[in-house]
């Protein structure tokens, strides 16, 4: 599992993104205070804005934590706070997690529920790597049903008298996505902030072509750096890859990377996605072109200067478990974190395209 947080989502009429103290009014007078939007959740109406405001206060101190993850729906059409999406329990040991939402009663009707359900469910699947994602409402609550059936969740059935909510215990009835459900593997498409430093201005883009590469006995291999600079001191593993050369196309770009820091020359180049991202520190924004690759010979690497002796670039051959277990293990620093969060949703979409022979 990828512990990532709350980043971000954009759809076509939402933004979703981490609470704000200054949301306490919207969120108050839109839905905290209307029993009508509480009647079938498990807490009750907010006596009074002071209320909503402490309680966005102690949502707040949770947004450090990777696995919390709580959205406020933003509407873009008035700027307004219109509802809450959020992971209510998260179990890491199967993958899984359950969710919770609600809506301000002016936005009811209007496709907007199920618009940011599907956008999160994305989000959860594919950046944070769950297998499962599940949802329950009151058995006399069909249209939260029907939301999650347009995000495209399954009704698994009834759990009889196995929920209390603020009219009493109730039946739920339980629907539920998981990954095997998703037919086709689409392009990665991944929008990432920097989470780790305060964003000021962006002055600068960088086109980048990474490879997630691998051999005939399904081994990963990947570039350790060890450095010291404006982002710390930190080691860490990352994808062979760089900046894409005045001329090239990325594939040109990919095999002449490889060839550079692994030694490595490839059979096949399938692209797996794209994820942008960005490092606040010094102002970039990456636009990382991922692709899977299949190694068919190692020669010699033509290391830069600064490869050698500033970040002593070596290669690392790990297992996909392996791999995984040194990212995790990385997200000691901040930079580790935020490579993390960008490497290991290509990872996993990569070993589920190597299992499907998707290349």
């Amino acid at each position: 599992m990828n512990k990532a947080g709350t980043q971000k989502i954009e759809t076509q009429r939402l933004i979703l993104r981490r609470f704000k103290i200054e949301d306490a009014e919207d969120m108050y007078n839109n839905w905290a205070s209307d029993p009508e939007v509480t009647r079938y959740l498990t807490w009750p109406v907010h006596s009074s804005l002071e209320v909503t405001r402490s309680l966005l206060e102690d949502w707040a101190a949770h947004y450090t934590d990777g696995g919390y993850f709580n959205w406020v729906m933003e509407y873009k059409e008035t700027g307004k706070a219109i509802g809450n999406i959020s992971v209510v329990k998260l179990n890491e040991n199967t993958e899984a997690a359950d969710m919770g939402y609600c809506m301000s009663r002016a936005c009811w009707g209007q496709g907007l529920m199920p618009e940011a359900l599907k956008a999160v469910m994305t989000y959860l699947f594919d950046v944070v790597g769950l297998n499962r994602i599940a949802a329950c409402h009151d058995v006399n609550n069909p249209k939260s049903g029907r939301v999650m059936d347009k995000a495209g969740m399954k009704q698994e059935g009834v759990l009889r008298a196995a929920g209390k909510n603020n009219l009493g215990i109730c039946d739920e009835v339980w629907h539920a996505a998981i990954r095997a459900d998703r037919d086709t593997l689409s392009e990665l498409v991944i929008e990432l902030q920097d989470m780790e430093w305060p964003f000021e201005f962006t002055d600068h883009d960088r086109l980048i072509a990474r490879a997630i590469c691998f051999d005939d006995d399904g081994f990963f291999y990947f570039v350790r750096a060890e450095r010291d600079d404006d982002f710390g001191k930190a080691t860490l593993i990352e994808t062979s890859g760089g900046g894409v050369e005045a001329g090239e196309d990325l594939q040109s770009a990919i095999r002449r990377e490889l060839k550079e820091e692994l030694g490595a020359e490839v059979d096949d180049v399938r692209k797996i996605g794209v994820v942008s991202d960005y490092y606040n520190l010094i102002h970039r924004h990456n636009l990382n072109n991922y692709f899977l690759c299949k190694i068919k010979a190692f020669g010699d690497r033509n290391l830069t200067q600064d490869e050698i002796e500033d970040f002593h670039l070596s290669t690392l051959k790990m297992t996909y478990e392996e791999a995984i277990r040194e990212y995790e293990k990385r997200r000691e620093t901040r930079i580790g974190r935020l490579i993390a969060n960008r490497e290991l949703p290509v990872l996993l979409r990569a070993k589920e395209m190597m299992e499907r022979k998707d290349y």
